[in-house]
């Protein structure tokens, strides 16, 4: 008999986190949501059925070490990690008016999180019999994207948020490659074409639902080549 196949999803107070975990849900997975402070107060008020809560920073070790601890008394294993954390500030600040603490900021929700997160579960990812990982990407931390013209962000400047978001997308790439004979697939996703998005409400146009779940449903014997 199959095992029921575990699933996290971190940062359950931007929308997107809790639009993920529901897409995970409706496909029968045990779904673990990750919140933290304010967020997670807000979301426990809320009826989330079927998902499990978790308070849980991904910028801070100890807190993803409790986390990891938990999963594995619980489940033993990990089968889908979505890496959602993520901030954005500073948007139209030249170089001289960045405020770098917050730019710090940025990089640590948006890139040490994910690499935090990826590095402490990797044990347990690796117990799953195919563990996939998804990574939040943005076309803003895309270089080429950036230099298109035609691309509808392209004249957007949010220095630290896309500077991270490029950094995100060559450590997705990295993993990419270091999991390529294992039974560990790792994307970046873009969910950016969404009908609405607000702090508490996002709905995913259908095409973007269905890349979701093509990627969490991927044959792990048929790996893209890199």
């Amino acid at each position: 008999m199959k095992t029921k196949q575990i699933a996290l999803v971190t940062e359950a107070g931007n929308g997107l986190g809790k639009k993920f975990a529901s897409i995970l849900k409706n496909q029968g997975f045990e779904v673990i949501l990750g919140a933290k402070g304010t967020s997670h107060e807000e979301l426990e008020e809320m009826n989330l059925e079927g998902i499990k809560l978790l308070e849980v920073d991904a910028t801070d070790l100890e807190s993803i070490e409790r986390l990891k601890a938990y999963i594995n008394k619980v489940y033993g294993k990990l089968d889908i990690l979505v890496n959602n954390a993520e901030i954005a500030n500073g948007f139209g600040q030249k170089i001289h008016e960045i405020n770098l603490d917050e730019a710090k900021e940025v990089f640590e929700e948006n890139f040490f999180s994910v690499l935090n997160m990826t590095h402490i579960l990797y044990p347990l990812l690796n117990k799953s019999e195919h563990a996939v990982v998804i990574n939040i990407s943005s076309g803003l931390g895309d270089i080429m994207k950036m230099r298109d013209k035609g691309f509808c962000y392209s004249n957007y400047q949010m220095t630290a948020y896309s500077a991270a978001k490029a950094a995100l997308e060559m450590l997705t790439l990295s993993l990419e490659k270091e999991f390529k004979n294992s039974t560990i697939d790792i994307f970046g996703f873009d969910p950016i074409r969404l009908n609405n998005c607000t702090h508490n409400d996002v709905t995913i146009c259908e095409g973007v639902e269905k890349e979701f779940l093509d990627l969490i449903t991927i044959d792990n014997q048929n790996k893209v080549e890199v």
